[in-house]
């Protein structure tokens, strides 16, 4: 993923680090930094974002975040400023509909009306090339460029165009249809979450936006939306359309809602500044299970033990401040360490204490091989001569096989009872578990026989399990099962196969 250079350090107070430093500490602490490529007056990076961190570090801010931590910088906290309309209230101009909110866990949306589209300013437009896309307007711009910026993707429809002006977030009909912006046709299913009028589907939601409400020359006023679909519901539909952008890569691995808000809020500012207009008073904003921050127990001692370098107390507690985690100490050698929620990645003891590994320096942490006290294994007898009788069958001619331990419902009803079924069979072909080995084992007997030369003769052995029904609850055992046929001497040969196992 490319960020700009330039971008980050408008985030950082210490405008002196250099790009190829910040590479540099970006390396050592677990992120992969592919490349750095001049772009006019603005440096690259090529940054390979492991997926657990995507929630917070597809975004330039969330990078920014990280090259603060470690390269102990601080972080400027900007102020967005919304200047609204008091006279148009947004409620009044808009409705929308969540049908079902697991589906759509936030909803966010705004008005703004009278504004007037053109190209966006010359800083936008090179940030928003660096990072390889192609400037539009000055609105569709404002959408990349607030998405780049917090990882939240937006959308801007034309609001003349909503029919009815109500938005209602729903699973598309079997075999309805959309012309995305690009101009591509999409037959959609009852798995597909849209979003839509009255009357049609304006986006495929979390993915593509469509044709119809769709940003042109002669828009005037705008609704603006910030959601967060589920993760699950966005991949198959990337998956079945074979259709991903960068609103959906973001969207499948997963976003913490709670950005959904500040996100529509520096758009509505940006926009405001570049394309004039005016905001609304107010915003919707259906969100019916609100995600609050979680809480985590450290274990110092289990700590040091597990990264294997011993860290003070105080020095754990200032990393994970570092990292804007909240610790507070609850016993000795514990601390109970309060999350925010756009780190979504952190839900164990584990994930915190790799935070502090990586913070503290992996390169700091000396390999020491482990002093382990190293006993024989018991011998196990069952595997000894489950070997030796595999062996001496082998040697007499017999083939091993390995069947199913499944037996078809015909075969298991004409057997009696004691069968153990199967809850949920994958057929009737694998209806009950097998009550013996010789079932199986015939059947290879018939196959071979029809797919071979008449005068063939043929063996074979299975070692394996078999279940039968004792006291309503189902018992199993291995044993050993062969079949052999004979054209002549066939009592003899059986005698003789007897004699050298025993």
């Amino acid at each position: 993923m490319l960020f700009s250079y330039n971008w980050l350090q408008s985030f950082l107070s210490n405008k002196a680090t250099r790009a190829e430093e910040l590479a540099q500490e970006l390396t050592l602490h677990s992120f992969e930094v592919e490349g750095i490529k001049k772009v006019g007056t603005d440096k690259v990076f090529d940054i390979d974002i492991t997926p657990n961190r995507a929630g917070d570090c597809f975004s330039h801010i969330g990078v920014a975040r990280e090259c603060a931590i470690i390269a102990n910088i601080k972080l400027k906290e900007e102020e967005v400023k919304i200047k609204e309309e008091a006279k148009a209230l947004t409620q009044e101009l808009i409705q929308v509909k969540v049908k079902n909110t697991t589906d759509c866990l936030r909803y966010v949306g705004r008005v703004i009306q009278g504004v007037k589209i053109g190209e966006s300013p010359k800083f936008v437009q090179n940030r928003l090339k660096a990072c390889g896309f192609q400037p539009i307007n000055n609105i569709v711009d404002a959408t990349n460029y607030v998405m780049l910026e917090t990882g939240q993707p937006l959308h801007a429809f034309d609001y003349d165009k909503i029919d009815g002006q109500e938005i209602i977030i729903r699973r598309a009909r079997e075999q309805e249809k959309i012309t995305t912006l690009s101009g591509q046709n999409y037959e959609l299913d009852k798995e597909t979450l849209v979003i839509s009028d009255q009357k049609d589907i304006l986006a495929i939601a979390g993915i593509k936006g469509g044709q119809k409400a769709e940003i042109d020359a002669e828009t005037k006023n705008l609704f603006l939306e910030s959601a967060n679909f589920s993760s699950a519901l966005v991949r198959k539909t990337v998956r079945r359309l074979n259709l991903r952008t960068d609103a959906s890569l973001r969207f499948e691995h997963g976003l913490d809602p709670n950005i959904a808000s500040l996100a529509i809020d520096k758009l509505s500012s940006l926009i405001q500044t570049n394309a004039g207009g005016k905001i609304t008073k107010g915003k919707i904003d259906i969100y019916p299970k609100k995600i609050v921050e979680w809480k985590i127990v450290l274990d110092i001692d289990y700590s040091n033990n597990l990264l294997g370098i011993e860290i003070s107390k105080q020095k754990i507690i200032n990393i994970l401040k570092s990292l804007w985690l909240i610790p507070k100490e609850i016993a000795k050698n514990k601390l109970e360490v309060t999350i925010p929620t756009w780190r979504i990645d952190l839900r164990l003891p584990e994930d915190l204490i790799e935070e502090v590994g990586r913070i503290y320096g992996y390169n700091k942490i000396k390999p020491i091989l482990p002093l382990l006290s190293l006993s024989p294994e018991k011998e196990n007898r069952e595997a000894l001569w489950q070997r030796k009788i595999k062996n001496i069958l082998k040697e007499i001619g017999f083939n091993e096989t390995y069947n199913y331990s499944f037996i078809n419902k015909k075969i298991g009803d004409s057997l009696g009872s004691n069968l153990v079924e199967l809850k949920n069979p994958f057929s009737q072909e694998f209806y009950y578990l097998r009550p013996n080995l010789l079932i199986n084992l015939l059947q290879d007997i018939k196959t071979n026989i029809s797919n071979s030369a008449k005068d063939k003769d043929f063996k074979f052995f299975e070692i394996g399990k078999v279940f039968k029904e004792k006291n309503g609850l189902p018992s199993e055992k291995k044993i050993l099962s062969a079949v052999m046929t004979a054209k002549k001497d066939g009592f003899f040969q059986l005698k003789g196969i007897l004699d050298s196992l025993f």
